[in-house]
C-alpha cells in the first residue's frame, strides 16, 4: 500500500462507480453515483467536472468536499470507455495514487496495456509538470514577495526620515523667524513675521503627523485641524479678546488635498485677527469641517465687521484674496465667500486621488 491519502475511482461515462480503490479515506466508499460520496453542496460542481472530462478527455485540479466536508483535489481522465478519477487532500496525492495504480494495477483486466500507457502519457505526466511548474511559482512568488516586502520597508524608513526632516526644518525656520521678529518695531511689519511663522509651524504640525503616523500620504485630517487651530488661536489671540468655537467631522484626506487647506486656514485666520476685529474689538471666530456624500465643506466664520463696502471677492486683487483663490483652484474646490454680520468662507471639495 502507497503512503498516500485518498482514492482512485473508475466510473462510467454516467459516473456511476464501477470500481474503488480506498487509500485511507474515512467515509463509506461505496459503488453507486460519485455524487454519493461528496458532500451535497459539491455535486452541481462534480457533474461539471465529469463533463469536462467527457468532452475534454481530462480535467485537473478540481476542489471539492466529501460528505465529511474534506476537500479533497481530484484529477480524471477518459479513455472513451471509462472515467478515471484520483482525488486527495493535497495535490501531491494524486500523483502518487496515479503511480500507484499502475504498479498495483486494482482494476486489473478492465484497462489494456496501451490504455495504461495513456493514463502515464496523457494525465501523469501532465500532473507532474503543472506540478513542478506550479513549485517554481511559488518558489518565485516567495522569492518577489521577500523582495517587495524589503523594498516596501527601506522605502517606508526614507519616507519617515523625510518627514522627520522637513518637519525639523520647518521648525528652525519657525524659530528663526521668531528670534527675528523680537528685533521688528512696525507692527505691520511683525504681524508679517508671525504669518510667514505661522505657516511654517503648520507645515512641521503635519510633517510631524505623517512622521508618527508612518502613512506618509494619508492624514486624518480632523484631529490635525484641531491641533492647528489652537495653534493658531493662541498664536494671534493673545492681545485680543476672540473666541474660537469648531465643529470638526473625522476624515482621512490625501496630502495634496490636506496641504492647500492648511495655507487657506492661515491666510483665512490671520487676515480675521487683522481685519475682522479692529482695535480692541471682541468677537468670535468658527471653523466647521463636515464630511459629505462623496465630497467635503470647510467653513471660516467671524462676526466681525465683514467685508468694505463694495469689495467684490471675485474680483479682488488684493494679496489674501489672491493667495485664497489660487489655493481654493488647486483644489479644483467650489468657494464661496458671504459678508452678513461678519464674514463666511465656505470651500467644497473633493479628496484629491493620485
Amino acid at each position: 500500500m502507497v503512503d498516500v491519502k485518498g482514492l482512485f475511482l473508475i466510473m462510467d461515462h454516467g459516473g456511476i462507480i464501477e470500481k474503488i480503490v480506498n487509500y485511507g479515506v474515512n467515509i463509506p466508499l461505496q459503488r453507486g453515483s460519485f455524487l454519493n460520496i461528496l458532500d451535497t453542496a459539491c455535486h452541481e460542481k462534480a457533474s461539471r467536472f465529469i463533463n469536462e472530462i467527457r468532452n475534454k478527455k481530462a480535467a485537473y485540479d478540481w476542489e471539492m468536499n466529501l460528505k465529511n466536508l474534506e476537500m479533497y483535489h481530484f484529477s480524471g481522465f477518459s479513455d472513451g470507455e471509462r472515467i478515471y478519477v484520483a482525488g486527495s487532500p493535497e495535490r501531491e496525492g494524486m500523483i502518487k495514487i496515479y503511480r500507484a495504480v499502475e504498479i498495483d494495477a486494482p482494476w486489473r483486466g478492465g484497462l489494456t496495456p496501451s490504455k495504461k500507457a495513456d493514463v502515464n502519457i496523457e494525465l501523469f505526466n501532465e500532473l507532474t509538470r503543472l506540478n513542478n511548474e506550479l513549485s517554481a511559482a511559488r518558489r518565485e512568488l516567495l522569492k518577489k514577495n521577500t523582495e517587495l516586502e524589503r523594498t516596501l520597508k527601506e522605502k517606508e524608513m526614507l519616507l519617515r526620515e523625510i518627514n522627520h526632516r522637513v518637519k525639523n526644518n520647518f521648525m528652525i525656520i519657525s524659530s528663526l523667524l521668531n528670534l527675528q521678529s523680537r528685533y521688528v518695531k512696525d507692527l505691520d511689519d511683525l504681524m508679517l513675521f508671525k504669518e510667514a511663522q505661522a505657516k511654517a509651524r503648520s507645515m512641521a504640525l503635519l510633517h510631524e503627523r505623517l512622521y508618527r503616523s508612518g502613512k506618509h500620504k494619508r492624514v486624518e485630517f480632523g484631529e490635525y485641524l484641531r491641533g492647528l487651530l489652537k495653534d493658531l488661536y493662541y498664536s494671534f489671540t493673545h492681545e485680543k479678546k476672540l473666541k474660537l468655537e469648531t465643529h470638526i467631522d473625522d476624515a482621512e484626506l490625501d496630502i495634496n488635498t490636506v496641504v492647500p487647506l492648511v495655507l487657506i486656514l492661515n491666510e483665512l485666520f490671520t487676515n480675521a485677527v487683522k481685519h475682522a476685529f479692529p482695535g480692541e474689538s471682541e468677537g468670535t471666530v468658527s471653523v466647521s469641517f463636515k464630511r459629505m456624500n462623496g465630497t467635503y465643506r470647510l467653513e471660516f466664520k467671524d462676526d466681525g465687521v465683514g467685508l468694505p463696502e463694495g469689495f467684490d471677492w471675485e474680483t479682488s486683487s488684493t494679496m489674501g484674496m489672491r493667495i485664497i483663490k489660487s489655493l481654493a483652484e488647486q483644489l479644483n474646490a467650489n468657494l464661496n465667500v458671504k459678508s452678513d454680520n461678519g464674514t463666511c468662507f465656505s470651500i467644497e471639495f473633493r479628496d484629491w486621488k493620485g
